[in-house]
């Protein structure tokens, strides 16, 4: 007989944390690689960003892959190694642990994979998704971080400095 304990208020705060970090491991792996970057910013619903261009296959993949095993560490270092853990109980066998820790990795990474999906079905690049982007950002509060490239796209462009272009925007 199994006798698993769960603490709910420890359990929902490492939810929140394995969220989080995973959406913080995804975006950091696309900003570190993206040479078409034109901003990044960080909101209350978390991190956006905008490219001139689609971003390749493998570079998708590899930030799925980088973000799901970042995860899974976390994952199992709340789960079992970390004392108390939030769920206590859990049977020690390798099985038992494999799909402890590959339950939510599973749930955020196909719940991202389905955002790309929906990402692809209405396409919408270049200065297009620059624009709506950075409204969007605005409209949420969120603190817009243009890179070097981006500076340049819009001194190119449209004539502008980021400020200039935020109040256009807004």
């Amino acid at each position: 007989m199994v006798d698993i304990r769960i603490q709910p208020l420890y359990l929902a705060s490492v939810i929140a944390l394995w969220i989080i970090f995973y959406h913080a491991v995804y975006w950091l792996v696309a900003i570190a690689r993206d040479r078409s970057l034109v901003f990044w910013s960080v909101g209350p619903f978390g991190v956006t960003i905008a490219s001139l261009r689609e971003p390749p296959a493998r570079r998708i993949i590899a930030q799925l892959c980088i973000a799901a095993l970042a995860l899974m560490a976390l994952v199992y270092i709340n789960l079992f190694l970390v004392v108390p853990p939030p769920i206590s109980g859990l049977r020690p066998d390798a099985t038992s642990r494999i799909i402890a820790v590959a339950i939510p990795v599973a749930i955020l990474t196909i719940g991202r994979a389905l955002a790309i999906l929906r990402d692809h079905r209405y396409p919408i690049w270049g200065e297009a998704r620059v624009l709506t982007r950075a409204h969007k950002s605005l409209a949420t509060g969120a603190r817009i971080y243009f890179t070097r490239a981006g500076r340049a796209f819009l001194h190119d462009r449209f004539g502008t400095t980021p400020n200039e272009f935020l109040h256009m925007v807004r």
